[in-house]
Order: structure tokens, then sequence, then C-alpha cells
């Protein structure tokens, strides 16, 4: 089968044609592709930064979000069955091996749900990773209506999500903009668009005195938030990328896969409380040239791979 992997870390993925295909084991789910998206895990994986943390088993399969049909179930499965069209995503596993950038994946029974009929497939191939961990990280925040809220990354996948799920909590949102993004950001959801690479926090306060009830960073990595004093005495600060620190009102979120949460972003979905705009779309044989337009342009939202 095609699948788009990495033999070498810090070269450019390639489309084989000879990959084996998965078999579902005992509580596993062999599902066909039909869409992905490019997540910056992605980005990581094919530069081999994880090495240090876990063990990689070359050549990996990148890609981990999906949405297609169930081919097969496993022994135990419950919840789906042949025929089924879900979405959910690979796990990274250990060794970080399996990817969904594949025209066959099988996983776990709780890494997907059933995809709702209206819920369009390319959207549902690109929701799982993005939505499920702005859903964690905005029910951390615990936002009340009238709260506000400094979203850092909201052009992105987790961060403009998770303006609209702030949004839906009646919270007032900031974000920091380019001038180009002003109208996309305000589209979402945010009220206040604040200078891009100024100093945020200045504005923030010029704004807002006493500091925002709360913060989610979705942008720094590898260290604390540096826009912490942007929040108030008390205030919470959430993090996808394990900026938030620790401590009272601190939450770094760890994702995994969950059914339940799959549920709610496909609920949230159909409903219309959260859109994913598709800045782009790839065949899965140009996804090498999706990963680079993740890792060097300005994105709004989210880029698509279709795989079949």
């Amino acid at each position: 089968m095609r699948a788009v992997t990495v033999s070498e870390f810090g070269r450019p993925p390639v489309v084989r044609d000879d990959v084996r295909e998965p078999v579902a084991g005992p509580g596993q789910v062999l599902v066909r592709v039909r869409a992905s998206s490019v997540n910056w895990f992605d980005a990581d994986i094919a530069h081999g930064t994880f090495t240090q943390i876990a063990p990689h088993r070359l050549p990996i399969t990148l890609g981990r979000d999906f949405a297609g049909i169930v081919v097969a179930v496993g022994e135990g499965v419950r919840t789906v069955e042949s025929g089924d069209e879900v979405f959910g995503l690979v796990p990274l596993g250990e060794p970080v091996h399996a990817g969904a950038w594949a025209e066959l994946i099988v996983t776990g029974e709780h890494t997907l749900t059933r995809k709702p009929p209206a819920l369009d497939t390319a959207t549902a191939g690109v929701a799982a990773l993005a939505a499920t961990t702005a859903v964690m990280a905005v029910d951390a925040l615990d936002l009340m209506p009238g709260d506000s809220v400094l979203v850092v990354g909201a052009t992105g996948g987790v961060g403009g999500i998770a303006v609209q799920l702030a949004r839906a909590a009646r919270a007032t949102v900031l974000a920091p903009g380019l001038p180009e993004d002003e109208e996309y950001l305000r589209g979402l959801g945010v009220s206040e668009v604040l200078p891009r690479g100024d100093d945020v926090i200045a504005a923030v306060r010029e704004r807002r005195p006493g500091g925002v009830d709360a913060l989610l960073d979705a942008v720094t990595a590898y260290e604390i938030t540096p826009f912490a004093e942007a929040v108030r005495d008390g205030g919470r600060i959430a993090s996808p990328t394990d900026a938030a620190g620790y401590g009272p009102g601190r939450t770094n979120v760890t994702h995994g896969p969950c059914t339940e949460i799959l549920g709610r972003v496909a609920r949230h979905l159909v409903d219309g409380t959260i859109t994913i705009p598709l800045q782009e779309s790839h065949d899965l044989a140009d996804a090498a040239e999706a990963l680079r337009a993740l890792t060097t342009r300005h994105t709004r939202g989210k880029i698509a791979v279709r795989v079949a």
C-alpha cells in the first residue's frame, strides 16, 4: 500500500507504495483512510525532535489525524463495525512508528468515533488532534460568562478552535495578530486583536489593567510562557505545549485519544459551535509539500491531506 514515510531524520518524507498492509488485532480497528492533515507533531517527528524522550522505529509513517471507513475490527471491538465512517487520530505509540498518512491504518478502538453524516470528510480528517486539544485546554481554563482570555496562536488550528469555544462560553477573547489577520480573527470570535510582535503584555494591561482572567498559549514550546504576566493574580493558564508552568491554575494539557472528547468535537462541528477553516489541501503524493507549507508559511486554520 501507499504511505508517506521518513527513513532518515531531517530529510523530506517520501511516498512509498511497498508498505505492508496492517492487520487489526484485539481491540483494534482497520481503517481505509480518506483524509488527514498536517500537524507540528509531523514536522517534529520528521526532524527527530522526540528521539531523546521516546524510542523510534524507522521508517516512520507520518500523520496523526484521519477520517475514513472501517474495513475490519479486531476481537473485542464493540463501538464500531465494518462500513462505519469514522474519524480520530493515531497515537504516537512506543516506539514511534505508525501514522495516518497511509491508505490503511490500524488504531485502537478508543482513538476514534463515528463520523456524523452531516460532517464532511475533509473537515473530519483535520479535526481530531487540534480540536480535542482545544477542548481540553478550554475545559482547564473553566471560563465563565464575562471572563477575559488571551489566546496566543489564534490563527493556528488549536488556537482558532479555542477562540470559538471561549466565545461559546461567553468569554471576551483577546489575541495577537498581524494586520492582515484581523478580519480572520474577528470572524472566529476575537473581540480585541492586539499587535503581534509588539509588547503583548503591555497591550493587554492597557486594555485590562488588572490582567486577563485566563491565558491559552498554543505557541510557546519547551519553556514557560512569556505571557504569564498578562494574567491577573489568581488567573488560569493552559498550554498544549508544556508552557503553562506549575502550581494552582496552571494546566499543561497532555493530549490522549479519547472517544468521549472526539464525540464532543463531532457535536460542536455539526451544531456550528466550531468550524475549522482549511487553508489548503494536498494529495498524499504531495504530503512533503504540505509539511513544508506548515513550517515555512503563515497559516490560518488547517492544511489538509487527501488520501483517497
